[in-house]
């Protein structure tokens, strides 16, 4: 780790990086766009983080939903859109580190609690094509910053399913039902009880969420807290 680092600040020196937000010279992510990104400031609910004006929204009082608490950074608008792409299909993988940090602060401001982090899976063949799952480098870099353990293993995604993007809410659920399965024997971190910190980049219908939810509790998980970079605005 430390000799990748050093060897990322010399490619530093000699290709100075450009802001995914701006273009500008000199990082990854200036900071004026860090602090463009609007961190979400209303009253937002517990459970979907959309606002509202008590713990939990009307929608969410009544729902069946087994996700325990959904928190999220700030809007999917620009320039964290921007950043998320480039992080999730341009292979700046680097992003994860600013990107994650994000989260950790998040964390922290709505005081939450976790006992193990885990990122939301990509099927294996997804993962082999694209080289890497940039829910699992935005997961360890705020684990990292949090002091949180990292039990990835847990959750598989087993089978390959449609991209979301453009399925209506319906369809979404139904994409994703039985997609991802919690296996227990593949960590030596304890599932039974433990509150789950589950990391991923956006959360559009918590579709996705629930799913891997669902099979975190099935097999003993106490609790699910999703925490993401980006809601609809």
């Amino acid at each position: 780790m430390r000799f990748t680092h050093w060897a990322e600040h010399l490619l530093d020196l000699l290709f100075p990086p450009c802001c995914a937000g701006c273009a500008s010279s000199g990082s990854l992510l200036c900071p004026a766009c860090l602090r463009a990104i609007a961190r979400l400031q209303e009253q937002r609910c517990a459970r979907c983080a959309l606002p509202c004006r008590g713990t939990d929204c009307r929608r969410c009082r009544f729902s069946s939903s087994s996700l325990f608490a959904l928190q999220a950074v700030a809007l999917y608008e620009e320039p964290l859109r921007t950043c998320i792409q480039y992080l999730k299909y341009r292979g700046i993988t680097r992003l994860a580190q600013p990107l994650g940090s994000m989260l950790a602060a998040c964390y922290r401001r709505y005081h939450l609690r976790a006992d193990l982090v885990i990122a939301v899976p990509l099927h294996a063949e997804r993962e082999r094509l694209r080289g890497y799952n940039h829910a699992r480098l935005l997961a360890d870099v705020c684990a990292d910053e949090l002091g949180l353990p990292c039990a990835h293993p847990l959750l598989q995604r087993v089978r390959a399913t449609a991209a979301q993007a453009g399925l209506s809410s319906s369809e979404r659920r139904q994409n994703v039902v039985g997609a991802f399965q919690c296996q227990p024997q593949r960590s030596a971190l304890p599932l039974s009880g433990s509150t789950i910190l589950l990391i991923d980049d956006v959360c559009t219908t918590g579709a996705t969420l629930e799913a891997c939810t669902t099979a975190l509790l099935q097999r003993g998980a106490g609790r699910v807290q999703a925490l993401v970079l980006a809601i609809p605005g």
